[in-house]
């Protein structure tokens, strides 16, 4: 039996955590720091990782969807649902990353974690945090936020969810979420890319208004 840990506990562990030091991909010195949830999340958002920023060389708490105004997931979300995050997050949507500490951009400028940092990381932070929230409905945001929820030791899905399945897949066969278990407790998965490209952007959306239509954070109309 797992020993019960807190919020806080979790975001010290983060701060605190080494696993990735010395890793090209990985800058440490840039942490998510997320404040827990004052009410029951109805819909969570897993994201990939705290954006990267440039000259940053002591450590220091992330600036990303869940503290920046500006942050372009978080306006992403905002847009796309046509509500203030406060007002989204007063009705009970969540968000959290897949990895804690920010990914320094490849050559082609993009910040999606290498697997095996999302392996690496999940246990220290993001695992513990989906097993405290113990979310209803949970949309991920690209193939490594899915893979950071399917590789949780207590989670259950279907057969035929795997970690290289394509997203549009796996909408395709479960228009309505993925009915998956953590522990004994049911949730749906709903499946997105990550907003990057025009593509992307427009699937992703749907998908978000279906979770949050289906999670009753927005109407029919909205």
């Amino acid at each position: 039996m797992e020993t019960p840990i807190s919020w806080e506990e979790i975001q010290r562990a983060i701060w605190d955590c080494e696993a990735c030091g010395g890793h090209p991909r990985v800058a440490i010195q840039i942490r998510q720091q997320t404040v827990a949830p004052t009410i029951p999340v109805a819909l969570l958002l897993v994201g990939l990782a705290p954006p990267h920023e440039e000259g940053v060389c002591v450590r220091k708490a992330a600036r990303s969807a869940t503290n920046d105004p500006t942050d372009n997931l978080r306006l992403f979300v905002e847009g796309t649902l046509t509500q203030r995050w406060d007002d989204l997050a007063s009705k009970g949507l969540f968000l959290i990353h897949a990895v804690k500490c920010a990914i320094v951009p490849d050559a082609w400028g993009s910040q999606n974690p290498p697997r095996r940092v999302v392996d690496r990381c999940g246990p220290v932070g993001f695992a513990r945090e989906f097993g405290l929230l113990r979310p209803p409905r949970v949309v991920t945001l690209g193939d490594m936020a899915r893979r950071a929820v399917l590789k949780h030791p207590r989670v259950t899905v279907p057969r035929r969810v795997g970690l290289s399945t394509k997203s549009g897949a796996l909408q395709g066969s479960w228009p309505q979420g993925i009915p998956c278990k953590i522990g004994d407790r049911s949730f749906i998965l709903h499946p997105a890319p990550f907003p990057r490209t025009a593509a992307a952007k427009k699937a992703a959306a749907a998908v978000i208004k279906k979770a949050a239509r289906l999670a009753a954070l927005v109407n029919e109309a909205g």
